[in-house]
């Protein structure tokens, strides 16, 4: 038991983490004038994910104080499945990144090319966003196979 909430509590930090780095981001871009969506997307995202990881702490939080295990048989099975379509939907919204490079600089952030730090910055967020949908799916979903 005691192993579990250790790992219920690192997540945590590492979701407050996350949370911290949202902010100081925030607090780097609001001296700007113009905020272009490229800004936006750099804070809506990871938001997206801590709302997401702090749903997933509290149900995890409420499994431990009732006896249950942090993982079984049914939340690994979850857990590979979501990663399993979550890595070729990131195929392609890689491959995605890469045809439209310069739509994407042009229209979100109003430049001509991407640097490596946008780039790659967008393909870990789409990722994150296509396990945590998948994962929702998965696990409200009755069946697995």
């Amino acid at each position: 038991m005691g192993k579990n909430k250790i790992r219920l509590i690192l997540i945590a930090v590492l979701t407050l983490t996350l949370l911290g780095g949202i902010a100081l981001y925030g607090l780097a871009i609001i001296p700007e004038k113009e905020l272009n969506p490229g800004d936006m997307l750099g804070i809506f995202i990871p938001l997206l994910l801590v709302v997401f990881m702090t749903f997933l702490i509290l149900r995890r939080y409420k499994d431990i104080k009732q006896g249950m295990p942090l993982e079984d048989e049914r939340s690994r099975k979850v857990i590979i499945q979501a990663a399993a379509k979550s890595f070729y939907v990131s195929l392609y919204w890689l491959l995605c990144i890469s045809f439209f490079e310069s739509f994407f600089a042009n229209k979100l952030f109003g430049l001509e090319h991407l640097d490596a730090g946008q780039t790659v910055g967008g393909g870990i967020a789409g990722m994150a966003v296509a396990f945590s949908i998948f994962w929702i799916y998965y696990d409200r979903k009755g069946k697995l196979i």
